[in-house]
C-alpha cells in the first residue's frame, strides 16, 4: 500500500535546512527553527505543494528552498494539463515537466501528475478533426489514449499519482456537459479510468479529483460512480478532494462529515488543492467554490484591504486558526487521507490574487510574499506535533 511504504521520516527537533548561503534578509526571513511541516505529519500522511514553471526551471530560488525543507510531495500547476503541455497538433512543452520530475526525483519528493483529462484547459483542436468538425466517440478516445500513453512513457517510472479525470461533476450532482461529455457519453469518466488504468503503470494511485466536495449533490455523485466503479472492476484507487475553503466556509462540520462519507467509500483521500481565501468570495457568488468558470470582478478598496503586501498580524493569528482547525479534522481521519496538498507555496503564487477578483492581493498560504513564514505555519506544525 502507498500509505505503508512511503512514510519514513523521522522528526527531527532541530532546524532541518540551513539557509546561511542566501544573502541579507530574506535569509533571515525564511529560516524556520525545528521541525518543518512534514516531519510534523509523518506517519500521518504526505505533505505537498504546487509548483510552477518559474520554480522548476531554479531549484536554487528561496521557493525551492522552502519545498524542500517542508513538503515531502509536489503537483504542477498547470505546465502538465493538455493546453499548456500540448497546445497544437504535434507541438509539446517538455521543460517544466522534465524540469518537475527531475527535481522531485533528486530530493525523494512524492510527484504528482496533474491532470490527464479536465475540460477547461482542453485545447480545441483535442475535439475536432482536420475539418473543424466534431469527433467521433471513438477518435477522442484515441486521443485520450494517446495522451495518457505519453505521459506513462515520458514520466510513468516517476510519478505515482495521477489526477486522472477533474471536476466532472457540477454542484447538483449532474454529469458536466463537457465536450468530453458530450462526444463521449455519460461514461466518460469511466473511459478515462479504464484508459489510465491500461497505459500508467500498473503501481500508479488513480483519482477523481473536484472542487466544492461539501456540496451534497456532488459528494453524493461522487460516492454513487465510486461504489459502481468498485462493483464492476472498473480501476479506480483514489478521491481528490480540492479544499478551496475560507475563512467560514465550508463550516468544520461540513468538512468532517463529508470527508467520513467519501471515506466510506473504502478508497483513500488526498486533499489536493488545500488553500483558505482569507479575503472572501461568498459575496460575490455565494459558495462559489472554485468554479473558474465564473465571471471575474474587479478589485476595490473595501475587496482588498490589504493591496500592499502587509499582512496584519492579527489576520495572520486569525487565519492561522482557522488552518489549525482544519488540520485537527484532518488528523481526525488520518488513517483515510494520504496527502494533503497546499495549491502554491506563497501567497505571491496563488491564483487567488486573480480569482474570482482580478487584480487582488490575497494571503490564503503558510508562507508571505518574501518566503519567510506565517503565524499560521507554526499553529499548523504545532497541531502536527501535539499528535506525534
Amino acid at each position: 500500500m502507498l500509505k505503508q511504504t512511503r512514510f519514513s521520516t523521522k522528526l527531527i527537533g532541530t532546524a532541518l535546512l540551513s539557509l546561511a548561503m542566501m544573502s541579507g534578509c530574506a535569509t533571515e526571513q525564511l529560516s524556520h527553527n525545528g521541525p518543518s511541516l512534514k516531519d510534523a505529519y509523518a506517519g500521518k500522511f504526505l505533505i505537498g505543494a504546487t509548483l510552477n514553471d518559474g520554480m522548476v526551471a531554479d531549484p536554487s530560488s528561496i521557493k525551492m528552498q522552502i519545498v524542500k525543507q517542508h513538503f515531502s510531495a509536489a503537483t504542477m500547476d498547470n505546465a502538465m494539463k493538455w493546453g499548456p503541455f500540448n497546445p497544437q497538433p504535434g507541438v509539446y512543452h517538455f521543460e517544466a515537466p522534465d524540469n518537475f520530475v527531475k527535481f522531485t526525483s533528486e530530493q525523494g519528493i512524492n510527484a504528482v501528475g496533474h491532470v490527464l483529462f479536465w475540460h477547461s484547459q482542453t485545447p480545441d483542436w483535442v475535439f475536432k478533426d482536420d475539418n473543424g468538425n466534431l469527433l467521433s466517440r471513438d477518435a477522442l478516445l484515441k486521443r485520450m489514449r494517446e495522451r495518457a500513453k505519453l505521459m506513462a512513457s515520458r514520466y510513468g517510472d516517476k510519478i505515482k499519482i495521477w489526477d486522472v479525470v477533474n471536476e466532472a461533476i457540477e454542484d447538483d450532482g449532474s454529469l458536466r456537459k463537457s465536450l468530453y461529455n458530450q462526444i463521449i457519453g455519460d461514461d466518460f469518466i469511466e473511459q478515462a479510468f479504464l484508459i489510465a488504468a491500461d497505459e500508467l503503470p500498473a503501481d500508479a494511485v488513480k483519482l477523481y479529483n473536484d472542487y466544492g466536495m461539501t456540496r451534497p449533490g456532488r459528494v453524493a455523485t461522487v460516492i454513487k460512480m465510486v461504489n459502481d466503479f468498485k462493483a464492476r472492476g472498473i480501476p479506480i484507487d483514489g478521491i481528490g478532494v480540492q479544499g478551496h475553503w475560507d475563512m467560514t466556509s465550508p463550516t468544520l462540520d461540513e468538512i468532517d462529515q463529508n470527508l467520513s462519507a467519501l471515506a466510506a467509500t473504502g478508497l483513500p483521500l488526498h486533499i489536493t488543492e488545500l488553500d483558505i481565501d482569507f479575503l472572501g468570495r461568498s459575496q460575490f457568488f455565494g459558495a462559489a467554490g472554485a468554479n473558474v468558470d465564473l465571471q471575474k470582478r474587479i478589485a476595490t478598496p473595501e475587496n482588498n484591504p490589504y493591496p500592499d503586501g502587509n499582512f496584519p498580524a492579527s489576520a495572520d493569528a486569525a487565519l492561522g486558526d482557522r488552518y489549525a482547525a482544519i488540520f485537527k479534522l484532518f488528523l481526525k481521519h488520518h488513517k483515510e487521507i494520504d496527502r494533503i496538498t497546499f495549491w502554491g507555496v506563497t501567497d505571491g503564487d496563488s491564483w487567488l490574487n486573480g480569482w474570482p477578483v482580478a487584480g487582488r492581493t490575497n494571503y490564503p498560504l503558510l508562507f508571505n510574499r518574501d518566503g519567510s513564514a506565517k503565524q499560521a505555519l507554526q499553529k499548523v506544525i504545532e497541531v502536527g506535533l501535539a499528535a506525534q
